[in-house]
């Protein structure tokens, strides 16, 4: 009897897609991911933790860390994160996304432009890129936020190694600051640039918002509608109450 063999198994992932519901939040660090990320655990497919309407932060106490929301997958959020997962193959990436098949609704904080890059089609079914883009002249004040709001190990920065000495407390501050900013406003431009040659992304799976929004209930809303009907799933209200303190938290950024 002749024997038949099966082909390998690998060969049937390349029809492997995600169906659930999927939301790509892109944005670079400074520019309210994670408050975006913490307004769509309202939508009732959500099934993490439950929101803190107040969208306390961290100790910088600018940003939404302790909104209650976390990343749903691990090593899916930085921008060396992004820069890994565009080195995996196809397959790879099929065993990376494997584990969303079970989560109702996902919801992804990506802090790099750099994410525009993956082909999601080729991995879900129904997702939306919610793409979080200031107006030009505004870049240097998100800059800033970025600067405010994340933790800053001066060490690991480029320009550490050409200052005299290792003793940070011998350096005045601001002038780390400077240094930091200056770093983060050249970072900042570079990702701007390749995010504008990267644009040519179907407009059924793109919406934009600039973060300068925030402060109208009604675009506000209104962006989170729309993200919502294109993935086909329900609408929530925001908790605008929250959403104000938060705002007043940042005033200095949205005073404009």
């Amino acid at each position: 009897m002749r024997k038949i063999f099966l082909p390998p198994l690998t060969i049937h992932l390349n029809n492997f897609v995600i169906d659930n519901p999927q939301i790509l939040v892109i944005y670079e660090p400074g520019m309210f991911g994670t408050f975006f990320c913490s307004l769509f655990m309202r939508q009732k497919l959500w099934s993490g933790a439950k929101l803190n309407q107040d969208f306390h932060g961290d100790y910088q106490n600018i940003n939404a860390h302790n909104s209650g929301y976390r990343c749903i997958l691990q090593n899916f959020h930085q921008d060396t994160d992004s820069e890994s997962v565009l080195e995996k193959s196809h397959d790879e990436l099929i065993d990376f996304f494997r584990p969303l098949q079970t989560i109702k609704l996902g919801i992804h904080r990506l802090a790099s432009y750099n994410f525009i890059k993956l082909d999601y089609k080729k991995y879900f079914n129904n997702f939306t890129i919610l793409l979080i883009k200031p107006k030009t002249h505004r870049v240097d004040v998100y800059t800033k936020r970025m600067e405010d709001s994340t933790f800053n190990d001066y060490h690991t920065q480029w320009w550490w190694k050409n200052l005299k000495g290792n003793d940070l407390g011998k350096v005045p501050k601001w002038f780390l600051e400077k240094l930091s900013i200056k770093e983060k406003q050249k970072y900042m431009k570079t990702h701007i640039d390749m995010l504008n040659n990267h644009m040519d992304i179907d407009q059924q799976n793109l919406i934009i918002f600039d973060p300068d929004n925030i402060t109208d209930p009604n675009l506000l809303q209104d962006m989170t509608d729309k993200v919502c009907n294109s993935l086909n799933i329900d609408t929530f209200k925001i908790p605008f109450d929250g959403v104000q303190k938060f705002i007043e938290k940042n005033n200095r950024y949205l005073n404009f």
